[in-house]
């Protein structure tokens, strides 16, 4: 208390708050037990940054502004578990000897150094930094699950005994703290989840587990404690739970479903996919947003450009192909046109393997081909339910294309996707899937090639900084080139010219390549020149 009044007298004298302010947190910390600075703080009184810089002085000790410009001993991370670490919200910076330097943000904590020398055995040197500061590095240099696992393995071996990785699911359920293992999955998908993460990867090698997150479509490593290697099967397991898969099965890949609900209220979509490795079962998580916006506008078309699908999409027949790599957005861009002729008037199908992304007034069907429901049998029994627009999510065959070609003939409005490089390189694998020149000089109305790219984070321009975690990126953006087919380029397609002559004339007719529309966003700041050739192969 006498600390507080210190306190109170010195941020008097300094002018940053009235001695009336003062009395009346001090009459809150007699009620609730709450710090003297906490309740200036949370009142708007005085800034954090503003606090520490006193109660460095009036502590005499070290204040530091970034945490990230200090360098932090390795020796020092091994020294102190990761559970007393996020219990009293501190960072160990070094260790000399018997002396621990941490940075904490709560001086007047008079446990801590005591708790320390009694746990760890530790006298305790203190530095300040903001608490925002202080978690960051917590979070970099831990990780969110380090202080799970720990109590996971809590009491699970004496000193000198090996632990030794257990594969029965009974066993790792009986000797795992089943609470604490769904708290650690509910951990690995919410931290994704708010780092924007479209995939979670948990994988397992010889004597240690990797998780890993793709965010703007780059996986980024994770900090998993290397304890955690023994409880993997058990995270597994709750995963196969979650999904209402086999949980005994570890023989054969496993692929399922299921909807998570954040403490926000926000609703997503999991779709995981298991598959036994050579050292264990490794998991992909996709995360789909329940509710995504389907925005033509937003997707990153230049005005012209965006006049010109406009036009597309509203043919009343034909076929309109998006090409490119997996996790270019092809399905998003065929899911946002869908949405614009998404009208009362109108009959949707669309055939999916899966379905993402659920719209109301389309119907939507996901193929399984253990019952013989393919692309190409589901498209044949969708023909039968008088659709006026189709969505077929991927040509994948002879028979597909065949199918959708001719149904584009007979009056209908065909989308699909191809996995091609480029534009004019889909009439080339068209035609190499043995679809006569002619049907799709006739049928096709334009390929758009598509890709993703990452773009400058708004508040370092490409720097890194806290906002895009270091990266110098935060967020992505479609680039692309939009092939329309028209007469001179049927033509060509008829005498079986070859994509590159198909491509040369249709840049000779305005088409902008993905290379020309990557650096158009150079010039105009959003991206880089590598970021673009990291994308684009170069023609």
């Amino acid at each position: 208390m006498i600390l507080t009044k210190l306190l109170g007298e010195l941020l008097v004298k300094k002018n940053m708050v009235t001695q009336q302010q003062v009395n009346e947190a001090l009459k809150e910390s007699g009620d609730n037990g709450d710090m003297l600075g906490k309740i200036l703080v949370n009142r708007g009184l005085i800034k954090e940054i503003d606090l520490l810089k006193v109660l460095a002085e009036q502590f005499n000790l070290p204040f530091h502004l970034h945490l990230k410009e200090v360098h932090i001993s390795t020796d020092a991370i091994k020294a102190v578990p990761a559970k007393f670490v996020q219990h009293y919200g501190f960072m160990p910076i070094s260790l000399e000897g018997s002396v621990l330097t941490v940075a904490v943000y709560n001086p007047m904590d008079i446990w801590l150094a005591e708790n320390i020398k009694l746990n760890l055995g530790f006298a305790v040197k203190k530095v300040l930094a903001t608490r925002r500061e202080v978690e960051i590095a917590i979070h970099k240099y831990y990780g969110a699950v380090a202080g799970t696992v720990d109590k996971i393995m809590e009491g699970k071996v004496s000193a000198g005994t090996k632990l030794i990785k257990d594969e029965s699911v009974e066993d790792i359920e009986k000797n795992a703290d089943e609470a604490s293992v769904i708290k650690l999955v509910n951990q690995i998908i919410t931290e994704a989840i708010k780092m924007q993460a479209t995939d979670i990867h948990i994988e397992i090698y010889v004597d240690k587990v990797v998780l890993r997150y793709r965010i703007d479509g780059v996986l980024r490593e994770m900090k998993m404690p290397q304890d955690a290697y023994y409880i993997e099967p058990a995270i597994v397991s709750r995963i196969k739970i979650m999904c209402h898969l086999d949980v005994v099965e570890h023989r054969v890949p496993q692929d399922g479903r299921a909807k998570v609900r954040l403490l926000d209220g926000q609703e997503v979509d999991l779709r995981v996919s298991i598959l036994q490795g050579y050292f264990g079962e490794n998991v992909v998580i996709r995360i789909l947003p329940s509710h995504v916006l389907l925005d033509l506008d937003k997707i990153g078309f230049l005005p012209q450009d965006l006049d010109t699908i406009n036009k597309l999409i509203q043919k009343p027949n034909g076929i309109i192909l998006i090409t490119g790599p997996t996790g270019s957005g092809k399905t998003t861009t065929l899911y946002t046109c869908l949405t614009r002729l998404n009208r009362k008037e109108v009959k949707i199908i669309s055939i999916e393997d899966p379905v993402e992304y659920a719209i109301e007034g389309i119907t939507q069907i996901h193929v399984n081909p253990k019952v013989g429901l393919t692309f190409a049998s589901a498209l044949r029994s969708v023909l039968r339910h008088d659709p006026d627009i189709m969505m077929i999510g991927e040509i994948r065959d002879s028979e597909t294309a065949d199918l959708a070609i001719r149904s584009s003939l007979t009056g209908h409005l065909v989308f699909s996707t191809l996995h091609t490089n480029d534009s004019a390189t889909g009439i080339a694998r068209l035609m190499d899937m043995g679809i006569q020149p002619y049907l799709l000089a006739s049928s096709v109305e334009a390929i758009i090639a598509q890709r993703l790219v990452r773009l400058l984070c708004l508040q370092c321009r490409g720097k890194g900084c806290e906002a895009c975690s270091e990266t110098g990126f935060k967020g992505r953006r479609a680039i692309y080139e939009i092939m329309t087919i028209d007469d001179d380029i049927r033509n060509l397609i008829i005498e079986h010219k070859s994509a590159q002559e198909i491509k040369a004339k249709a840049r000779e007719k305005g088409m902008r390549t993905l290379m020309e529309n990557g650096m158009l966003l150079v010039e105009q700041g959003l991206t880089s020149k590598e970021e673009i050739l990291r994308v684009v192969e170069l023609e």
